[in-house]
């Protein structure tokens, strides 16, 4: 099992990878409004990654409680740029993703 911050920097790393793949021409504000939201649920995902690592959390149950702190991601830069709800949510189901996919591959 890797640390903490060795999940966290490959986060970011993944999450600018996100960006570019699947946003490319909203890259800068898409990694800017992830950093923000990661940046505000840091102790609630360090927490959960913890009970993962434990196998207290399933991925159902990660989703889960990633999907519960979807108020917190404001997401104001790809708003300013005129995006609709359905693309948010887009964008917000493509950031859960990353974040669950690089839990596992670091962690368990």
């Amino acid at each position: 099992m890797k640390t903490f911050m060795e999940f966290w920097i490959q986060l970011l790393t993944n999450v600018e990878s996100f960006a570019a793949d699947k946003w490319n021409d909203l890259k800068q504000d898409a990694v800017e409004d992830s950093k923000k939201f990661l940046t505000e649920v840091k102790d609630d995902v360090q927490r959960w990654i913890s009970l993962l690592a434990e196998g207290k959390l399933t991925s159902d149950d990660l989703g889960w409680l990633l999907k519960g702190k979807r108020e917190v991601a404001q997401l104001l830069f790809l708003k300013e740029k005129g995006l609709a709800q359905p693309d948010l949510d887009k964008f917000f189901e493509g950031l859960l993703e990353t974040i669950i996919s690089t839990a596992f591959k670091l962690i368990l």
